[in-house]
């Protein structure tokens, strides 16, 4: 049998959790069983040039959604289509979720598969309406938490046959953090204790709260550094409270970066204080590498880490209560190496990289074979 043809949309590929999910798709699925493309409607980004190093198609239709009329956007995408006839088309993210599906229209693809990544923190009618007509005429919305899939059937009215909620998974190195610990803080520069984040620098991801927490227990941690990694909208502005609360010396901000397990050794905690999330895939790549995590209490966080035994759950936009759980950790030592490798045992046992693809191996298979079956 020839390999099953997946073609998966977004609209472009900067180091988040959506687009490292996608490239993990692409270069994980068995090639012998699946010839996974990648397209973006506009520029590949950073994580679609890593793609394209790793050997692996990546299209760019280069257009700019915002200056594009949603017309050619279809016409563009819908000849793309014509062109590759994927066997299944997997869209990701509203705009890639929106355009791929009515590009498809009438193409008779074997199977049509939308992600929806993230909670709807703003709901936008118009938006809803097209997702819930556009549901009707995909196969599967997939989506990665309880929150998101209440949200898509609240506000998307998407049929309850059409809903998929997956379990996230992630790469793991073989090593845990622990192992490398000195190397990493040598590498990087610190001493101390390090606390940690890796996320966007978005609204969304919470940093003012830890930055607020960080300010209250400075003085109970002589010698502590945040490391930051990432980058985004809100990185000027972040940078600037940093500096208002005096934090200059604490607060390293180190960018967008790909190798994050030469970082997350270095740490001692891992702070995720999101105000909302879908997919908290850094949580799971942190304590996989033998990390204490302390996380708001937002999207699976809830059923990733078991309070208390494997990390810290605290309400969202609550810096007196991350503070709290920051003193906590850095006054037990034991507690944060008894909490890492609870940790780390959660995520080899729930949340690889392997089970994870495994279930999108599944649902293409079963579209696939459906269609195949009828013929």
């Amino acid at each position: 049998m020839a390999p099953i043809k997946v073609l998966q949309l977004l609209v472009t590929m900067p180091v988040g959790g959506a687009e490292i999910m996608v490239a993990d798709i692409a270069a994980g699925l068995a090639p012998g069983r699946f010839e996974v493309i990648t397209a973006c409607l506009g520029e590949p980004g950073a994580m679609g040039e890593e793609l394209s190093r790793w050997g692996k198609r990546v299209i760019s239709l280069g257009l700019d959604i915002k200056r594009t009329s949603g017309f050619t956007l279809v016409r563009r995408v819908r000849r793309l289509l014509k062109e590759i006839r994927p066997d299944i088309l997997h869209t990701h993210l509203y705009h890639a979720n929106l355009y791929g599906r009515i590009a498809a229209l009438g193409l008779g693809l074997p199977g049509v598969v939308a992600t929806v990544h993230n909670i709807y923190a703003r709901v936008k009618p118009h938006r809803c309406l097209a997702n819930y007509l556009l549901a009707r005429l995909s196969d599967y919305v997939l989506v990665f938490s309880p929150q998101v899939r209440e949200d898509v059937r609240r506000y998307d009215r998407v049929p309850e046959d059409r809903l998929r909620m997956l379990t996230p998974g992630v790469r793991l190195e073989g090593q845990s953090c622990g192992e490398r610990r000195e190397e990493a803080r040598t590498e990087i520069g610190v001493s101390g204790f390090c606390l940690g984040n890796v996320a966007r620098l978005e609204e969304q991801k919470g940093h003012e709260d830890l930055l607020a927490a960080v300010s209250r227990v400075r003085r109970d941690i002589p010698d502590l550094t945040l490391l930051l990694v990432g980058d985004g909208s809100r990185g000027a502005q972040l940078k600037g409270l940093a500096r208002e609360l005096g934090l200059e010396q604490v607060v390293r901000f180190l960018g967008s970066r790909r190798d994050i397990f030469r970082i997350l050794p270095a740490l001692d905690v891992f702070v995720m204080p999101s105000r909302w999330e879908g997919i908290p895939l850094t949580l799971l790549e942190a304590m996989g590498c033998g990390l204490p995590a302390i996380s708001t209490r937002v999207g699976r966080a809830p059923e990733i880490i078991r309070d208390g035994a494997n990390g810290r759950l605290t309400p969202a936009a609550a810096p007196e209560a991350l503070a709290r759980a920051i003193l906590e950790l850095y006054y037990e030592p034991e507690k944060r190496r008894q909490w890492g490798e609870q940790a780390r045992r959660t995520v080899l046992e729930k949340y690889t990289l392997e089970h994870f693809l495994e279930q999108f191996a599944a649902i293409y298979v079963e579209l696939y074979e459906k269609v195949i079956s009828d013929q």
